[in-house]
């Protein structure tokens, strides 16, 4: 038997996380709780390092084809390949450093959260 009352008006408590507390029925008797999945990991995150991680090799491999232009191999990229790469690289490498702080300062910023002390 549901607790109508409290379904049909929406009522939900809180615990002092703010997590969502499973609403517990006086007159019947207890369901084991179902297991809730729960990502630890924040995806957002996840992708930015996986962009920055695209950005600073991308700032090296560019690295490596101005390092190339000082004399043709069968290596080196066209010059216009180069041309693109000198062009983009003053943008991307402030650009990789500040995706890199930025990160840096959100995960002190998490674990500062975590380990407040209380």
């Amino acid at each position: 038997m549901a607790d109508e009352t409290h379904e049909r008006i929406g009522f939900r408590e809180i615990d002092e996380h703010g997590n969502a507390v499973r609403a517990v029925n006086p007159n019947g008797r207890e369901d084991p709780e179902r297991g809730r999945r729960r990502v630890l990991v924040n995806p957002f995150v996840v992708a930015l390092w996986v962009l920055d991680a695209g950005l600073v090799w991308f700032c090296f491999w560019a690295f490596d084809a101005v390092a190339a232009m000082a004399g043709p191999t069968a290596q080196s990229p066209s010059a216009q390949v180069n041309f693109m790469v000198l062009q983009s690289v003053p943008y991307v490498l402030p650009g990789t450093i500040l995706v890199t702080a930025a990160l840096l300062f959100w995960h002190a910023w998490q674990w500062q959260k975590k380990h407040a002390t209380t």
